[in-house]
């Protein structure tokens, strides 16, 4: 069993070569690239979707604890509400009013029936044609070259122009992310890795990214969040999709 690799030509029979002859190899093509992405770009991206979800489950917590804070407060008003309501019916002056009103009745039922009726006044109704704000979508863009954050954020725009049911947050840590501003879209810079590490070691980056994570969701409302990949970044098309 043969277990080398083959170097023949498939295009014709081979030929037999000159001995002495030197093989010309400049004029070969380049071997095409490997497209598999590496374990730490894969790496990476999982971490970023790890810090992402991190940060929404934060968000969460912190508005369950807002909700049961309100409920517990409510309760305490409505219990003191009704211990007020029951310690008035027990008092002698309600248990007066109440008699002087039941006596009363019939007179007071008397006269609105002689008392002419004032016309009848329309009340505006609310408008409901005003739109509402559309919803928030976060989009984690780290790791991306300039050139391919600025095709990444002019195709949102364009989409969110085509179909305006979001409005997009965009999170990078390029430096460069002045040159891919783009109307109707929110730019989020985050210090990259390196830069923070130098600057604040002390600090993980994933917990930098977890906690804007968690305060862009608090101001703006988050309901969707998307990882974009670096090496393949969506365009127009798959964001329309």
């Amino acid at each position: 069993m043969q277990t080398g690799g083959w170097t023949g030509d498939l295009t014709g029979p081979s030929r037999p070569r000159p001995v002495g002859a030197a093989t010309d190899t400049s004029h070969r093509p380049a071997p095409p690239a490997d497209p598999v992405r590496t374990p730490d770009r894969t790496l990476e991206r999982a971490r970023w979707e790890l810090a992402a979800l991190a940060g929404r489950l934060r968000t969460l917590e912190a508005e369950r604890d807002d909700w049961r804070a309100r409920h517990d407060e409510v309760v305490r008003e409505r219990d003191q509400h009704h211990d007020a309501v029951r310690a008035l019916r027990r008092s002698r002056a309600y248990r007066l009013g109440r008699t002087l009103v039941d006596l009363a009745g019939p007179a007071v039922r008397t006269v609105r029936r002689f008392r002419p009726r004032p016309p009848a006044t329309r009340t505006a109704r609310p408008d409901r044609s005003l739109a509402t704000a559309p919803p928030t979508h976060v989009y984690v863009a780290i790791g991306l070259t300039p050139e391919t954050l600025r095709a990444f954020t002019r195709a949102l725009a364009q989409r969110i122009v085509v179909q305006p049911d979001h409005r997009p947050v965009v999170v990078t840590d390029s430096p460069a992310f002045r040159s891919a501003r783009a109307p109707g879209l929110v730019l989020e810079y985050l210090p990259d890795a390196s830069t923070w590490h130098r600057h604040r070691p002390d600090v993980p980056w994933d917990d930098l990214l977890t906690e804007r994570l968690t305060r862009l969701f608090t101001d703006h409302g988050c309901v969707r969040t998307a990882v974009i990949d670096p090496d393949r970044p969506p365009s127009l098309a798959d964001l329309l999709a």
